[in-house]
């Protein structure tokens, strides 16, 4: 059977030189003995053949209009006034194993997915004076033209399809040259595929064999299937020496930051218990005690919010490398997205082909967690890893025992890592949602006497086992928490806070939305249990995250007496249909158990 060929599809800004490039590559293999493995589309255009610009098929719009009716493209989209389409005998070319390299408009990428078997994303990259020289060498704009246009917002790329980036810099012929090997690094055949034969005779791979596994995934080298094969047999049989040798691999991916200092710490938790915002308390009270803490965090997947959802209520989050470093200097850590620093592409294309299975990626994932703090730069890390009925260990035992391999592989880093397994069968703090739970964090900045006491302490106890690292303190936890305590109960901690709000690019606080709907307790009794994952669902149909000032705020607590007629929840957002529609949702099942 016949391996289906790569859809290139080449994308980039004004000036970054995609058709110089795609060009140059065009010349370049039609002299190589591989010139038939590859087919440059051309493009068929509602504009006059012979027109300046690139070769392609012009028509009227009404044979354009009359091809479209009738099938004869892959794809077809809007720019510039034209119409522009794709030949749907591409499909063809892919279907005999050759490869497709298509220039076209980031925005139909979403269309693409499912009419071809194997699409990649190339995006030609240029840095911003170079884009604007580019530009002004054509003299078709003016000045304030050309800042206009580099300054257009662009659309985001659909999640799970391969990226690779090419530099376009310096010469054009560096650039071919790049464009080229970026091309020929994708088509090659894998040379992991033997791995799944390995594993299945009792061999545990090594660093090497890893290695080879992640360029062979980076470069999209299987095909779906195969991939999915591979990858299921690996993580379902892997043990504890290769999980060390896959991160050992994998953190040689990212060069490592170097922060010129002797201890850098960071922490993680493997998630799962909604409120549970400790980030923004104990990155404040560290660097308020004077080490240095530079956090990346997601963003929310399932959940009402993520951390950087969180963060993002006050600050900027979307920091790139060089804005981090000037607010790591200025405020002594941070809380920015890892978007667009440590997140790997490994991740992307593992994630699109395990989480269909439904795979248990747990330890897996502490290969990508670790490799991650290592190249961010991290000396000591602290790993929170709640467990409970929606949490993502179901027990303590479970939960320690995944800490001791973080502990393990940390070591194999040269890092100092400490796992603890917390209670994470309810809610920590009251608000769930962007909004409601930087009030919570506020809160407790602030002293306020309002504060959840639950999330106040445990912000206070893994700060405490963070500063117990520092050799002053000589890993006397007692000592930590009365410092952490000392440094919260001064305020130093809110000043922390609001220079790291002032240093990433402070915006107005976001606050809870001031429409809501309380629900109320039916009958009189005990809070048993209350639901996260209920109340995240309900929250997120309000409009968490996107509306940061959506969510729900917990009005109840575990053990809590409650009388008919008692708010049990209250949920905020601004979009009265969401907001009514997650009502009818918590009216049906509110996540709060009475006995």
């Amino acid at each position: 059977m016949t391996r289906s060929g790569i859809f290139f599809f080449v994308v980039g800004p004004s000036g970054a030189g995609k058709d110089t490039l795609i060009d140059g590559a065009r010349a370049h293999l039609a002299e190589s003995d591989r010139r038939d493995h590859y087919v440059f589309a051309t493009r068929t255009i509602t504009r006059p053949n012979g027109a300046p610009g690139e070769a392609h098929i012009g028509v009227t719009e009404a044979e354009f209009a009359e091809r479209d009716a009738a099938g004869a493209f892959l794809v077809t989209w809007q720019a510039h006034g034209l119409h522009y389409g794709l030949d749907a005998s591409l499909r063809d070319v892919l279907a005999q194993g050759r490869h497709v390299i298509a220039n076209g408009s980031r925005a139909i990428l979403p269309k693409l997915i499912g009419r071809v078997p194997r699409l990649v994303i190339v995006e030609v990259t240029a840095p911003v004076e170079v884009l604007a020289a580019r530009i002004a060498g054509r003299g078709r704009e003016t000045p304030e033209q050309i800042a206009a246009r580099l300054a257009r917002t662009v659309t985001a790329y659909p999640p799970g399809i391969p990226l690779l980036r090419v530099s376009n810099d310096s010469t054009s012929e560096v650039g071919i040259a790049r464009f080229i090997a970026t091309l020929q690094a994708c088509v090659a055949p894998p040379k992991s595929g033997e791995l799944i034969e390995a594993k299945r005779s009792g061999v545990s791979l090594d660093e090497a064999s890893w290695a080879q596994l992640l360029d062979d995934l980076m470069h999209d080298r299987f095909a779906p299937d195969e991939g999915e094969a591979l990858l299921k047999s690996l993580i379902e049989h892997i043990d504890d020496d290769e999980i060390v040798a896959l991160t050992r691999a994998r953190s040689r991916l990212m060069p490592r930051i170097d922060w010129g200092r002797p201890m850098v710490v960071d922490k993680h938790s493997m998630g799962g218990v909604p409120g549970s915002r400790i980030t923004l308390i104990v990155v404040p009270l560290v660097v308020a005690y004077g080490l240095c803490m530079p956090k990346t965090s997601s963003r929310a997947i399932t959940s009402a919010a993520g951390t950087a959802d969180a963060m993002e209520a006050a600050a900027r989050v979307d920091l790139d490398a060089t804005e981090v470093r000037a607010a790591v200097e200025q405020a002594g850590g941070c809380i920015v997205w890892n978007g667009r620093l440590n997140h790997s592409r490994v991740d992307d294309v593992t994630n699109a082909m395990v989480r269909p299975l439904r795979l248990d990626t747990r330890r897996w994932s502490v290969a990508s967690i670790l490799s991650k703090k290592f190249c961010a730069g991290a000396t000591h890390v602290v790993v929170d890893l709640p467990w409970g009925p929606q949490a993502k260990m179901a027990n303590e035992p479970e939960a320690r025992k995944l800490g001791a391999l973080f502990e393990r592989v940390g070591a194999a880093l040269g890092m100092t890592v400490q796992a603890f397994a917390t209670d994470g069968r309810a809610p920590i703090g009251r608000g769930i949602g962007p909004a409601l739970e930087l009030r919570d964090v506020l809160q407790v900045l602030d002293n306020d006497a309002a504060a959840p006491a639950d999330l106040r302490n445990k912000a206070l106890t893994f700060a405490a086992r963070i500063l117990s690292w520092d050799p002053a303190l000589g890993g006397d936890l007692v000592k930590a928490r009365a410092v952490a305590e000392q440094t919260l109960a001064s305020g130093e901690a809110r000043r922390a806070f609001e220079r790291i709000v002032d240093a990433q690019g402070r915006k107005r606080f976001a606050a809870p939305s001031s429409a809501f709907i309380d629900i109320v307790a039916k009958a009189d009794g005990l809070v048993t249990a209350i639901d996260g994952w209920e109340i995240s669902g309900i929250a997120r149909d309000a409009g968490a995250p996107l509306d940061m000032t959506a969510g729900v705020d917990l009005r109840c607590a575990i053990g809590q007496s409650v009388r008919s007629g008692d708010v049990l929840l209250r949920i905020h957002g601004e979009d009265t249909q969401r907001l009514a529609a997650a009502a009818a949702r918590a009216e049906a099942v509110s996540g709060i158990e009475l006995q």
